[in-house]
């Protein structure tokens, strides 16, 4: 079953084509994907959206250029730029689109044209053969593409807080491999992004919490984006949400907010999404005279 539909209300899965499409991609990716906090979240509420934002803006396009860049890093093995060279009904099939070598490959075509456009990737023409794609640095500006992994080693001998800036956050080859890139709407994958920055270093055991206003402060991620986020992880499996209290220890009113923990075992797991049985409320039928 394709992952084409990720708002419907029915179980789902990646299809078999789609797993295929990413164990041969694992060949060139990385074990783990390297990516910059700030194409997640903005430093400062007054500073522009930040890239995962303004990717998602734009209905299903937006979930198309978040998931096919985000597969652009992941194939980056070594620490600068190497240029792609694969059809784009190939990235339509890795993707699980429909229609891969038609429709599919139209979206993937739209999608890098905005890439290109926001100085993301350079689309470099090759006589006889697929485009090569060049990735740009992640955070828009159109620098060339450095690990941010190889950048911070590089800055830390010289500028602590040139360091910070190329802080990140890795995203385990599994998220393609078992098919989670494809499942997971583009709220869903921004959520996982968001919770895996909010996280860093720490184990699973990490309890995660970010208010509304936090989502628009930090990441620019609307609360409708945040909510139904968070559903599709918990869905999946990836995401389990408890009630804490806030104030267990004094003698105010107590109150409780929702914790999340990031289950990233679960991602050796085949994706699957089962929606649960959404709550009907009753509402009592009005007495007639009838009655």
């Amino acid at each position: 079953m394709q992952a084409e539909n990720p708002t419907a209300q029915t179980k789902r899965s990646p299809s078999n084509g789609a797993l295929r499409a990413a164990e041969n991609a694992a060949r060139y990716g990385r074990n783990k994907a390297q990516l910059r906090y700030s194409f997640v979240q903005r430093a400062h509420p007054d500073d522009p959206p930040p890239p995962l934002a303004r990717m998602l803006r734009g209905g299903r396009g937006g979930q198309v250029r978040l998931k096919l860049f985000l597969s652009y890093l992941w194939m980056q093995k070594e620490d600068t730029a190497q240029g792609l060279t694969f059809t784009n009904r190939a990235w339509a099939t890795l993707l699980d689109l429909r229609d891969p070598a038609t429709a599919g490959a139209r979206r993937i075509s739209d999608a890098q044209a905005w890439l290109e456009e926001n100085q993301f990737i350079e689309i470099v023409s090759q006589m006889g053969r697929p485009n090569q794609i060049l990735v740009m640095e992640e955070t828009g500006t159109g620098q060339p593409y450095v690990a941010p992994g190889a950048a911070a080693r590089k800055e830390a001998t010289e500028n602590l807080l040139g360091a910070m800036v190329h802080r990140y956050v890795q995203i385990p080859r599994a998220f393609w491999t078992s098919g989670y890139l494809t499942v997971l709407s583009g709220a869903g994958v921004a959520m996982f992004l968001a919770l895996l920055c909010e996280r860093g270093p720490a184990s699973n055991d990490e309890a995660l919490w970010f208010s509304p206003k936090d989502a628009e402060r930090r990441f620019a991620l609307s609360e409708d984006t945040r909510s139904k986020g968070l559903r599709e992880l918990a869905e999946a499996g990836l995401v389990r949400t408890r009630r804490r209290p806030i104030n267990p220890a004094d003698f105010e009113v107590v109150h409780v907010r929702n914790v999340h923990y990031l289950d990233l075992d679960n991602l050796n797991e085949t994706a699957v999404i089962k929606p649960r049985p959404r709550r009907v409320v009753r509402v009592p039928r009005k007495r007639t005279t009838a009655d």
